[in-house]
This record gives C-alpha cells, structure tokens and sequence, in this order.
C-alpha cells in the first residue's frame, strides 16, 4: 500500500504557495490600475480645454461650457443648463442689454440629465449664479434606466477623466490645427432662419403624466442638493416647441417641481404673453425657437426674473 506524501506540513506549503502567488497578482492588478488612473489623470491634465484656455478647440457640444469656464471674470447671474432647447431659449446680450442680467447659456446639444449635474458641479468651481434655469426636455431624452445608467456611468468617466470628453480635440489643443473662431456672444448663437410650425394647438389639456425614469429623478436630486448648497434657485423651464412638448410633458414635470419645491415655467402656455408667432418664431418646423422667438422669450423672461427673484 502505498503512502500519501501530502503530509499537513506539505499541505500547509501549498496553500501559502497559492496564496503567495494570489497577493502578488493581486497587487499587479492593483499596480496596473494605479499606473493606468495616473496616465490617465495626467493626460486629462494636458488636454484640459479649460486649464489651456482654448474654447475653441473643442467639438460643437462642449463649446458653450467650456467657453463659460475660462471666461473667469464674468459674473453670471444666471446659467442656463439643457439640451439643444436651452442654447436657442433667450439672448443673453438682450438680458445684459435691457435687463442688465448677466447670463450665459451653458447647455449641450443632446445634453442628459446626469451630464447636467456634472457640468453643473464643474461650473460652480468657477462661477455662482443666482438662479439656474434648467431647460426639461432633456428628461424625457431618455430610452429607459438601464440605458440611462449606461449613459451616467460615461458621465462619471468624462467627468473624472476629462481625457476621454476632449479626445477628438487632441490635435487642434497641441496647435496641430487651427480650430474655428467662436460666433457666439456667452453660449448664444443668432439663429435667424425661419421654418414656420403649422401643426395647430400641441398644448391640449388632459390629467395624464409622462414618465420620468428613476435615473433622471436621482440625479435631479443631486442638482437640487448642489444648487442649495451654493445658495442658487432652480426653475424648471419648458421652452417653446410643439415637436418637443405637450401637456402630459407639462403635468409630469409640474409635479416634479411640486416634489422638490421648485417653480416651474412653461413657456408654451405663455405664447400669447411672450408674443410667439409660429409662423415667424420657428427655426426648424416647430422643434426650435429661432432668432426672433428668442428676442421674444428674453424679454418676457427679464421681467419674470425681475419679478421672481432679487435682481
């Protein structure tokens, strides 16, 4: 019969073998990724648009906000935050002009909600506006919570890794290319074509609500926690745009501004106030307000800050 040679001194030298060779592959792991956070870190460094200054060398997208960031010296009173709505919704020149508000609009087309929150919280290191006008369609840009997820998780990621926001801009940031000059007067850019929306009343009355997907109230809450802690008011805007709005739209984020103690201004019940004709004010057939719908809502919106708030 033969004998074992796994003796429990033998035994006891595997296991420390493995378990020697498990902490030190664990520890290559952790050296890899602490190796990979600090490249990455330190790329993000180099390309930072913000830190060099250049607002101009970066994609259509980003152009507005980075723009905001390096302009310093500018006291913003008032920030506007949103998808494409939000960068046609008022002149900030008319509000500095006739209001004598400082604004500048600080939205991205396609913008979600969790991008938002983080643009928000990068532009609070540089700027404190009084009030934060928070263009909605981008809640209901949405294709539900796993993809919205998805979309937070990148959002994370350009946020602590600015590299990977600022990639495609590598060559104009090293002085490889010329990037294009800016047209824009702080985040606004005069869009004066006409494309008249004739669709008819968009705005019909019902009880019913649109969904909002949990993704978007979690991080809706964080803004509103970031603003209170910077002393800034919100207000849900809706701007202009039959394509974009309805009143099952309109009922849902009532209800949202109810829930977190927020006004809310919708301004496609306000068309007669604000003077809005469809067939001059649209830019695109109804999904867009256009130069002259802008001029309008600029100035409809001096008087309600005014009325709303201590300016």
């Amino acid at each position: 019969m033969q004998v074992s040679d796994k003796t429990p001194k033998n035994i006891e030298s595997t296991d420390n073998t493995n378990t020697s060779h498990k902490v030190k592959r664990w520890l290559e792991i952790a050296g890899f990724l602490a190796v990979l956070f600090v490249m990455l870190k330190l790329m993000s460094y180099l390309m930072d648009p913000v830190r060099l200054g250049r607002p101009k060398c970066v994609g259509e997208k980003d152009t507005y906000f980075v723009s905001a960031m390096t302009e310093k010296d500018i006291p913003i009173d008032v920030a506007v935050f949103g998808d494409s709505e939000s960068i046609v919704l008022l002149s900030p020149k008319i509000l500095l002009d006739e209001g004598e508000i400082s604004s500048y609009i600080v939205g991205a087309t396609g913008e979600r909600v969790s991008e938002a929150y983080y643009a928000i919280e990068d532009f609070f290191e540089v700027h404190n506006p009084k009030v934060i006008l928070l263009e909605a369609n981008m809640f209901f840009t949405t294709s539900g919570d796993a993809r919205e997820t998805l979309h937070s998780f990148n959002s994370i990621m350009f946020h602590t890794f600015p590299v990977f926001r600022y990639h495609n801009s590598w060559k104009a940031l090293s002085g490889i290319n010329h990037s294009e000059p800016l047209t824009h007067f702080r985040g606004f850019d005069e869009r004066p074509e006409v494309n008249p929306y004739t669709g008819g009343e968009y705005m019909i009355p019902t009880d019913d609500k649109e969904s909002i997907i949990n993704t978007n109230i979690y991080y809706m809450d964080k803004i509103c926690e970031l603003c209170k802690k910077h002393g800034t008011e919100i207000v849900l805007v809706s701007a202009p745009s039959p394509t974009n709005h309805n009143y099952r739209r309109h009922n849902a984020l009532q209800a949202l501004a109810d829930s977190k103690g927020l006004n809310y201004l919708d301004l496609n019940l306000l068309k007669d106030e604000i003077g809005l004709d469809w067939a001059t004010d649209s830019l695109d057939g109804g999904d867009h307000i256009n130069l002259s719908g802008s001029e309008k809502v600029s100035r409809y919106m001096i008087q309600y800050l005014k009325d709303n708030f201590d300016f």
